[in-house]
């Protein structure tokens, strides 16, 4: 008698996968539904295709999923056979599984999930389950049919925290964590462009929140990572559209002046202390990218008397600060004083950087060495010339503007950010930093790059001939060095001229 065909592996995969879908849908109880999930663990083993993932999803008891990634040892029945641990860690890959899927992971029933998920993760986490976690999360930044969920402050904050506490260890999960913080902005960015009202009204309460938890850290003298803070939030502000934080606000003036008043003192501790040329690159692109989103009040906003000022801080203080740093943790400076300390600390550093920058261009122009575009130090001589100089002489087009003003309005010097000393002091830092421009144009001019075929298409040249021109038409203390500009500068409008007749015919 011949024996009977023994059946197929794919026949019995079809009959457990019958079976873990009986035991998984609603209605069954706890223990079937365990058993159910351990099966599930072993057949994800062996096909994760979106037809077997489609069956699961549209069978499964997502509740008790909910209660399954957050089982506790003492809630496990004695005849599940497994611990807690493991049995989250399956809830877990689950969700990795069905997250594969777009069509899954646009769902409500997966978006529904997402709160749990992220209040599990932890910088602590022995398993892998944090690491599947912010995998599932960048994989739903990437969507943007569901992506604007991580708009959600409390979704965002979640995930701040687990940035914030994982800083030391780092490592792939943190990675995956701050690229999705900055995906968030980004994801405004792309929906505000689509539909600038809506996005506005679902995002109301993202940027006060968030801005809040994230600079009331920066602000701590304690705070040992103050220079990531700084790197993650610029990054992500970049995205953020003018008209974007405007609207916020408008709608949001207190909060705003919360989290200003933190950025600026994390800023100033920052910028009063030795730091890494990065870290002082990133101070100043922060420091340019609210400039040019909140305004010239981000500087210098209009603030009481010094008088004011200082008879306020007296009643607050009855002793003297050791250092500028030390006030800001200790005697809690007023408002109006940060704004002081700030103005003049960034004013004072723009003027500095402007002159680094200059030798930095200067030395370019002599050096005789051919350096590689993919080394370290090219890379971030191009992030400067690129980035921070643009900013910088954005900070001294502003600061300008605001001599002009006190200059001419007599009620504006009573109220002063800067008392007469002060503004000299001011007055005297921009003469430097441009008496600097002013150097490296006049070298440009007489280098080899110095021809108008070549200056009219060198941004850097063009750049600062523009912010030396603003202050040229305020401060007549270079004017006789810098006729020397001239007929190149004529040459050079001449062709651009010529080049834009050629294109309009």
């Amino acid at each position: 008698m011949s024996e009977s065909a023994s059946p197929s592996p794919s026949s019995n995969n079809n009959s457990d996968l019958t079976r873990c879908l009986e035991l998984l849908r609603p209605g069954t109880s706890d223990e079937s539904k365990f058993i159910g999930l351990t099966l599930m663990s072993d057949l994800l083993q062996i096909s994760q295709d979106q037809e077997t993932m489609t069956r699961f999803f549209d069978n499964m008891d997502f509740p008790f999923l909910d209660r399954m990634m957050q089982i506790e040892e003492n809630s496990v029945p004695k005849e599940a056979g497994v611990d807690a641990a493991t049995i989250r860690s399956i809830a877990i890959d689950v969700m990795t599984c069905f997250s594969i899927h777009w069509e899954l992971l646009v769902r409500r029933e997966f978006k529904d999930r997402v709160p749990t998920m992220l209040s599990l993760l932890s910088a602590s986490d022995s398993t892998d389950n944090t690491k599947k976690i912010l995998k599932i999360m960048v994989r739903i930044s990437a969507y943007p049919q569901v992506s604007m969920i991580l708009t959600n402050p409390g979704y965002q904050s979640s995930i701040v925290a687990y940035i914030f506490h994982s800083f030391d260890g780092k490592g792939e999960a943190h990675d995956d964590a701050v690229m999705v913080f900055k995906r968030t902005f980004l994801i405004i960015q792309e929906g505000f462009k689509q539909n600038p009202k809506i996005v506005v009204q679902i995002t109301k309460d993202f940027l006060p929140t968030i801005m809040a938890r994230i600079s009331k850290s920066f602000s701590v003298l304690t705070e040992t990572h103050k220079p990531e803070i700084l790197k993650m939030l610029t990054e992500s502000v970049a995205y953020l559209p003018e008209q974007y934080i405007q609207q916020h606000v408008k709608d949001h003036a207190v909060e705003t002046r919360s989290w200003v008043k933190n950025l600026k003192s994390g800023l100033i501790q920052l910028l009063s202390t030795r730091q890494a040329p990065t870290t002082r690159d990133d101070c100043f692109k922060m420091i340019g990218i609210l400039l040019q989103r909140l305004g010239a009040d981000w500087i210098f906003p209009d603030i009481p008397t010094t008088d004011a000022i200082l008879a306020e801080t007296r009643t607050k203080k009855k002793s003297s600060p050791a250092t500028l740093v030390h006030s800001m943790e200790s005697l809690t400076l007023t408002d109006a004083e940060i704004d002081k300390k700030f103005a003049a600390l960034v004013v004072h550093l723009a003027c500095v950087e402007t002159r680094v920058l200059m030798d930095e261009l200067a030395e370019e122009l002599a050096s005789t060495t051919a350096v590689s575009k993919e080394s370290p130090d090219a890379r971030q001589a191009k992030i400067r010339k690129e980035q921070v100089l643009p900013l910088v002489y954005e900070i001294l087009e502003v600061s300008i503007g605001y001599l002009v003003l006190v200059s001419e309005d007599d009620e504006l010097l009573e109220r002063g950010l800067f008392d007469a000393t002060a503004l000299l002091k001011v007055q005297e830092s921009l003469q430097a930093a441009f008496s600097a421009v002013l150097d490296y144009l006049l070298d440009l001019q007489s280098s080899k790059d110095g021809s108008p075929e070549k200056l009219m298409t060198n941004m850097n040249y063009l750049a600062s001939m523009r912010i030396l021109s603003v202050w040229l038409t305020e401060d007549d203390s270079l004017h006789a060095q810098a006729v020397a500009l001239f007929p190149t500068l004529e040459e050079v409008v001449r062709q651009c001229k010529g080049k834009s007749s050629q294109k309009s015919l």
